[in-house]
């Protein structure tokens, strides 16, 4: 029973601190922007939600003030995204420096959030309240909610020609000022929605240790941090954004769990900074550790191709089925993508239906370019040119037979 209870507890903090994660994943993967805003942030979130929950919630009403406290910590967070963001763009402080400026007017402010108190006990319940269920199940059922609903979101945002633009800034920012995106917009948008659930995760753990301190943030970006580069290295996702957010829910889980079996085991809880540590830089070294054992694999191969026929004969029969998958599943794509295609060319479709479509051709096509590579677009023209002079045929057709 201890081991479950420790399980339970572990996926609850990790589901909490992955709205963190998330946040932190905006900045540090996809903008490229070292903000330490983070700390701040989630101190500031917790401090508001627990002083407005004390203050106006009761028995009756606690299922709605715990969604006002959301909101109104939602725009706090994106506030003090923004201030950074003003600094970083507008006044051309670095990035770290900016972080680091804003962390400081923070730490002043959640004090005065907490009428000079450094500590806040949230009295009244917790976002889980609305379900009848023990503490620790109610918050598994509502962080995996939670969870599910951001990544979602998420996924639908950065998918939309705003949040397309955000990528772009995060990946090559010259680029894409070139191609007209104010990339100083884009940095403070993502800065805003960055924070904004870094503040939302501080609201969400203060309700569920029934406290929130000024110094609650202190190590927040070593957390989330951990938790993208835990799920990035146990879960590759280069070609899946959706997949990407999923793996940073389940490094934030799965760091919390190795938290809550190193106190089980006995350990102080300040030995979880050094195996925190010893995680992330073996998270980092793994490419290079991967990179070695298949380099000493081929060496190894080309021996055994020289020196034992038989293994030779085996080797490359073994290339020449790999080849073979390989150029299967790449016409199995074309086949796929033309398909989508000549659907989308039917007239009969909805508009709902046709920009389903077209969102799952835009996916298809990623995925083939990201794995034939820059060449694949010769491809696509030849299946574009086929497809809309099918499609004009088969429109002549139908126009024939009516008449």
């Amino acid at each position: 029973m201890v081991f479950v209870n420790t399980l339970v507890s572990g996926v609850d903090q990790g589901l909490l601190y992955a709205v963190l994660a998330l946040g932190v994943y905006i900045t540090y993967r996809l903008l490229d922007f070292a903000d330490l805003t983070c700390e701040g942030s989630f101190s500031m979130g917790a401090m508001l939600s627990a002083v407005f929950i004390t203050k106006y919630g009761t028995a009756d009403n606690m299922n709605g003030i715990t969604i006002v406290a959301a909101f109104i910590v939602i725009f706090a967070g994106a506030a003090a995204g923004l201030v950074t963001g003003i600094l970083n763009t507008k006044f051309k402080i670095p990035p770290i420096l900016s972080g680091i400026l804003t962390l400081t007017m923070l730490t002043t402010i959640n004090i005065l959030i907490g009428s000079g108190r450094a500590s806040v006990p949230v009295v009244g319940g917790n976002f889980a309240s609305w379900l009848n269920l023990p503490t620790m199940y109610a918050v598994l059922v509502s962080g995996l909610l939670i969870g599910g609903i951001l990544i979602a979101v998420l996924y639908w945002f950065f998918g939309t020609e705003l949040g397309a633009s955000i990528r772009a800034t995060g990946a090559n920012e010259k680029m894409a000022r070139a191609q007209g995106i104010n990339t100083s917009a884009k940095k403070i948008i993502a800065l805003m929605i960055s924070n904004a659930l870094i503040a939302l995760s501080g609201a969400l753990y203060s309700q569920y240790m029934g406290t929130a301190t000024v110094t609650l943030g202190t190590g927040a970006i070593v957390i989330g941090l951990a938790a993208v580069i835990i799920g990035e290295t146990l879960i590759p996702s280069k070609r899946s954004f959706a997949v990407s957010l999923l793996s940073v829910i389940i490094g934030s889980i799965i760091y919390y769990i190795i938290y809550q079996f190193v106190i089980l085991a006995g350990l102080p809880s300040d030995y979880i900074k050094l195996i925190t540590a010893i995680i992330i830089v073996f998270a980092l070294c793994l490419p290079m550790i991967k990179t070695f054992f298949i380099k000493a694999g081929k060496k190894a191969d080309t021996y055994l191709r020289g020196k034992y026929p038989k293994y030779n004969a085996y080797a490359i029969r073994r290339d020449e089925n790999a080849a073979k998958r390989k150029e299967e599943k790449k016409q199995k794509a074309i086949a796929d993508i033309k398909a989508l295609q000549l659907q989308i060319h039917d007239s009969s479709l909805t508009p709902f239906k046709r920009a389903a479509l077209e969102r799952k051709l835009a996916r298809k096509k990623e995925q083939f370019e990201l794995k034939e590579g820059v060449k694949a677009l010769a491809v696509f023209d030849v299946i574009d040119r086929e497809t809309t002079e099918q499609a004009d045929g088969m429109g002549a057709q139908g126009g024939e037979g009516n008449a």
